[in-house]
């Protein structure tokens, strides 16, 4: 009977197995963010990174409402997991979910998209101290879209 059961766990919720065993176990530099709300900005994304260390870099998935988010360091990923696996963040009002990613580090193009998502992080790593962070982040997209654009 057992191996019935183990044979169903790896049907169609494999997936989801995979996703919560990865949550707890295998560390990566790189956060995978999901369930965020559709209006959800770069700043309030890195936001969640930065009271454990410096974001290197942010890869935003509006369509999917996802993003992926790297840390400078394996631990400060592993400890901001740690801390949301205990504290369920909220963004806007709507819980969100974090896990690792499988993902050891992120490669990130060109796009506009990304443009703007990197523009938010070099604003935010410039500044780095609290509230002044978000609110330069803010600006710095809004002048970089006006570049852009």
């Amino acid at each position: 009977m057992s191996s019935n059961s183990a044979s169903a766990a790896n049907g169609n919720d494999s997936k989801k197995f995979k996703g919560d065993s990865r949550s707890a176990g295998v560390p990566s530099r790189v956060i995978h963010i999901r369930k965020l709300p559709i209006d959800v900005t770069e700043g309030e994304v890195i936001s969640l990174g930065l009271p454990f260390g410096k974001v290197t870099n942010l890869l935003m998935l509006k369509g999917k409402n996802q993003a992926f988010i790297e840390m400078n360091t394996e631990e400060a990923a592993n400890t901001m997991v740690n801390y949301y696996t205990s504290v369920t963040p909220v963004l806007r009002g709507q819980p969100i979910y974090i896990q690792f990613s499988n993902h050891k580090e992120l490669k990130t193009d060109s796009s506009p998209n990304q443009a703007r998502a990197q523009a938010a992080l070099q604003a935010v790593n410039s500044v780095q101290s609290g509230n002044l962070a978000l609110a330069a982040s803010a600006a710095a997209v809004d002048a970089g879209m006006a570049m852009a654009g």
